[in-house]
């Protein structure tokens, strides 16, 4: 069964955004899938790949070697344009998310808010709409019945932050509703986001930041069953009342 599905834009969204909540509720018993938007092609850091096609097959092979880090053992990685996610074809690619998700039949879902996430990166805030555009509307019957049976996934939740990076664009994040506390697993967090090896120039600053959370992931709450009363999550479990 699986518990969380983390939708993303790019190889080390996963660690560096989730990965302290995908092994936290691992060791817990519960299942993480993945879906990745993007190869990652047009990263500024290119770990000697000569063409776009070889970096996105090198950081394909990357993201393997972190989700195998994070007990990850479904994932796949789509073909959308990097840095340009938002020029997608919006319904097109929110039902290809849709049947995902009445395939996984997941209780959560996981990705970032329209803002972008802490970097505020474009690519971000558009995997955020798209992933929010599919939570909904694959609880629908008359919504790509083509795609299975409809599902309602219980929760949805978006990446937050108390403070930006400091090369961040600002924008206005998501308010924190839930502080996960990964302290017992921050250091395989790192271990899977440096399993990134063509994005070795941006480990000190990641490590920097890491710790500078103190080792709390935050979510805000996206969307709930009518009626739910989010101060449960107060006590760090993005389960709790399920």
């Amino acid at each position: 069964m699986t518990t969380f599905l983390c939708v993303t834009a790019h190889p080390d969204d996963e660690a560096g955004n989730f990965g302290g909540a995908i092994l936290k509720y691992h060791a817990l018993g519960k299942a993480t899938a993945l879906v990745c938007l993007t190869g990652g092609g047009a990263a500024r850091n290119r770990g000697g790949a000569q063409s776009d096609e070889e970096l996105i097959r090198m950081r394909t092979a990357e993201l393997g070697r972190a989700c195998e880090l994070l007990n990850v053992a479904n994932w796949q990685v789509w073909d959308l344009p990097d840095s340009a996610v938002r020029k997608a074809p919006f319904y097109e690619t929110a039902g290809r998310l849709v049947k995902v998700m009445r395939e996984l039949r997941p209780a959560v879902v996981l990705t970032f808010g329209p803002e972008g996430g802490a970097t505020a990166h474009t690519d971000h805030g558009a995997t955020g709409l798209l992933a929010t555009a599919a939570f909904h509307w694959a609880a629908r019957a008359e919504q790509f019945p083509e795609h299975g049976a409809p599902h309602q996934a219980q929760r949805l939740f978006y990446s937050t932050a108390a403070v930006q990076p400091p090369h961040a664009l600002p924008v206005k994040m998501p308010p924190v509703d839930v502080e996960l506390d990964i302290a017992a697993y921050l250091d395989r967090k790192l271990a899977a986001f440096e399993a990134h090896l063509s994005q070795a120039p941006l480990f000190p600053r990641i490590r920097d930041f890491f710790h500078h959370q103190r080792a709390i992931e935050r979510f805000h709450l996206a969307a709930a069953a009518p009626g739910f009363d989010k101060s449960v999550l107060g006590r760090g479990d993005l389960l709790a009342g399920l």
